[in-house]
């Protein structure tokens, strides 16, 4: 059934406010978007109040409110990158929800991992919050890592290697993290934790740099600690059953540190691994 005049012409006379949300879309991405409504539908979920303003409510301010959204994300570049290649369909699909489990007033979802869909309820409350919807939480991403938790990882690129620099200022020797082992444990991480990965790994790599320097200090020490990690590899392994919350082991050339919940994390500042040389 068509649309009333009314609703025909609130779309017709709000078509510039939809172009400029597109053309901003396609600047801040640098490909061609589209946003898509099945008025016909939406309107028939709607409150009859709504019916007739369909172009203001939808072009002007939803698809205004969306083209902040993904300028917003596109701040980054590698969300920018992620969200390109993600949604294959070049288009954003606008979806009236009313499924009363539906428990958002607004929410983007990737559809089969390659369709994105702005999903909303029908009585359109809050439509100023779509602007600050987090397109990062959702977009899907090749690998274990979920997109915030690269985001993460990126961010501390540089803590890890200030203190690996560190260990090499003492020992002489090139340090790295095995990344195969972060992507290993990741999955077993509380997921409220899965998206600070960087920031917690990070940090315990702090403790463990100044555990280093301050016991290979000791020339001895420092000799028996080059002898047994001649591979320069700081590895990260969870394992639950442990007595301890960390404890650390020199195997296969690389130093293996593991624990058994992420707690107590400072305890890697002070371990003795003088013990195990």
């Amino acid at each position: 059934m068509p649309l009333p005049l009314l609703a025909r012409k609130s779309l017709r006379d709000n078509e510039e406010h939809l172009k400029t949300a597109v053309e901003s879309i396609q600047q801040s991405l640098g490909v061609e978007w589209s946003i898509e409504f099945d008025f016909e539908t939406i309107s028939a979920k709607l409150d009859e109040s709504y019916r007739t303003q369909l172009g203001d409510l939808f072009y002007k301010d939803v698809a205004g409110y969306i083209a902040q959204c993904v300028k917003r994300a596109c701040e980054n570049e590698m969300t920018k990158e992620a969200l390109i290649e993600a949604n294959t369909s070049n288009k954003i699909s606008v979806v009236v929800n009313d499924d009363k489990k539906f428990d958002r007033y607004w929410k983007f979802v990737f559809q089969n991992n390659t369709d994105l869909v702005l999903f909303f309820k029908p009585n359109l409350c809050n439509l100023s919050d779509i602007a600050y919807l987090s397109l990062s939480e959702i977009i899907p991403t090749p690998g274990v890592y979920s997109l915030n938790a690269r985001l993460n990882l990126k961010k501390n690129e540089e803590s890890f290697q200030e203190s690996f620099e560190k260990i090499k200022e003492i020992t002489k020797v090139d340090w790295s993290l095995d990344d195969t082992s972060l992507e290993t444990l990741y999955p077993t991480l509380e997921k409220s934790y899965q998206d600070s990965i960087g920031d917690i790994f990070s940090e315990i790599t702090i403790y463990v740099a100044q555990n280093i320097v301050k016991r290979c200090a000791d020339e001895m020490v420092l000799e028996a600690f080059n002898e047994v990690c001649t591979n320069g590899k700081l590895v990260f392994k969870n394992n639950a059953k442990q007595s301890e919350y960390w404890t650390w082991a020199f195997i296969n050339g690389d130093l293996v540190v593991s624990y058994r919940s992420i707690c107590n994390t400072s305890d890697n500042a002070h371990y003795n691994f003088e013990k195990l040389l």
